[in-house]
């Protein structure tokens, strides 16, 4: 049973007429009736009563009819799904973040992503970028928003998505509060709140090496593993730290940001997916970032 005959069948059926169902399927009459009777012998049963006058269904043309509808129907919608897939309007999308990339224009494009493609279902997941990476190479997320410093990046394509420089807090009554910036070569004698190397070792020991060349053996004298973390406890009066300017937008009460001045590493986040193998979805996701930056 083709679709095209259940189609033909349908459009006799609800006309009760040949030629006015060969106008209605933009065909000729006579292949119409040939594949008619055609469908009729592979199925063996007679679906309808013909003579000069009238065309009417038989028994089995009436049940036919009740099950073609439905039939079509799904076909149809079958079609349009596979088309919606195809293009990323429909289907899923997994995309894991790091924290700090919802201070950059990531929460726009994903506002803008599920505005634009409502039938993807979208999975957010906040990881780190080493989970990340390891995560989208073996196909659990589909892309990562993540920080790149000297990190293998065999078989997975990048995209650089956000660059800015750091900052430094203080506690708000620190005597340096109020100017606008301090150099790496100032924080000698400053007590330091740092992350631990076992976070990310490549980019620990690049912030040693570069303080050891602006003479400067940090007095670390807390080790924390989120930004909110180092606020807080700069707030509390422990000592001061480093982090993305970004996160001047949500300054807490207790603090003050200066910049930072002098040589540090780049802060930069990239968006990671596998090399040669993005799906529709990820594509429509990769466009809309591509417009963003």
């Amino acid at each position: 049973m083709e679709t095209r005959h259940l189609k033909y069948f349908v459009a006799v059926a609800e006309e009760l007429h040949f030629g006015n169902a060969a106008k209605r399927l933009n065909i000729s009459q006579p292949p119409l009736s040939q594949q008619i009777m055609k469908f009729e012998e592979d199925l063996g049963a007679p679906l309808f009563r013909r003579d000069r006058r009238s065309v009417q269904l038989t028994a089995a043309g009436e049940s036919l009819l009740k099950d073609a509808r439905p039939i079509l129907r799904a076909m149809d919608r079958a079609r349009h799904n596979l088309i919606a897939a195809a293009g990323g309007e429909r289907g899923q999308l997994s995309l894991g973040y790091i924290g700090p990339a919802l201070n950059t224009a990531l929460p726009d494009v994903i506002r803008r992503f599920k505005t634009t493609y409502p039938q993807v279902r979208f999975d957010l997941r906040q990881m780190g970028t080493n989970r990340q990476i390891d995560a989208v190479r073996s196909g659990l997320i589909d892309a990562g928003v993540v920080r790149l410093f000297r990190h293998n990046t065999d078989r997975l394509e990048t995209l650089l998505f956000h660059r800015e420089s750091y900052a430094v807090i203080v506690p708000e009554d620190h005597g340096q509060a109020g100017r606008g910036s301090m150099d790496m070569s100032e924080l000698a004698d400053e007590p330091l709140i740092f992350f631990p190397r076992k976070v990310h070792p490549p980019l620990y020991d690049e912030w040693m090496r570069l303080f050891a060349v602006c003479g400067v053996v940090p007095r670390i004298v807390q080790e924390v593993e989120t930004k909110s973390a180092a606020q807080a406890l700069t707030a509390a009066g422990v000592g001061i730290s480093i982090v993305p300017e970004s996160l001047a937008s949500e300054s807490r009460n207790g603090v003050a940001f200066l910049a930072l001045t002098g040589q540090y590493p780049a802060l930069e986040i990239h968006v990671v997916t596998r090399r040669g193998d993005v799906s529709p979805t990820t594509h429509n996701l990769l466009e809309i970032i591509n417009q963003a930056i």
